[in-house]
């Protein structure tokens, strides 16, 4: 698992809420719901986030 770094997570914004992302292990996570009313997910692949808006999948209500 990568870990960004704080200063990295402190400008990195959802492109779809612009609300900040936090970390959750391999992905980064909105600290705003998406349209359908959740959190939206964004995989890091290789230590390199991957914000486009497509791949961006609902947060599992499971995990809160």
């Amino acid at each position: 698992m990568a870990n960004l770094t704080a200063d990295l997570l402190d400008v990195l914004r959802c492109p779809q809420t612009h609300s900040r992302l936090v970390q959750e292990g391999d992905e980064l996570v909105s600290t705003a719901p998406g349209p359908d009313g959740k959190p939206l997910r964004y995989a890091i692949a290789e230590g390199i986030p991957v914000l486009l808006p497509a791949s961006a999948a609902p947060a599992d209500d499971s995990e809160n």
